[in-house]
């Protein structure tokens, strides 16, 4: 879903896989998925697609950041 929906808006998008990095599996443990949108949190554990939907809509158009980490 994550997938087609950014395809849908036009925005790009990447995922990070939080056991690759201790920071992040120590932060996230048992979250995941956590979604953020412009590095702003969306939520965890699922994806919710209106709120993801209404989150790219109101965003600043931008390319995907390769070295930002949540």
């Amino acid at each position: 879903m994550l997938k087609t929906t950014c395809e849908d808006m036009g925005a790009g998008w990447r995922a990070i896989d939080v056991d690759t990095d201790e920071r992040l599996r120590a932060k996230y443990t048992d979250h995941v998925p956590v979604t953020f949108v412009d590095r702003e949190l969306l939520g965890y554990w699922f994806l919710d697609e209106a709120a993801l939907r209404a989150a790219l809509d109101k965003r600043a158009p931008q390319a995907p950041s390769d070295d930002w980490m949540p």
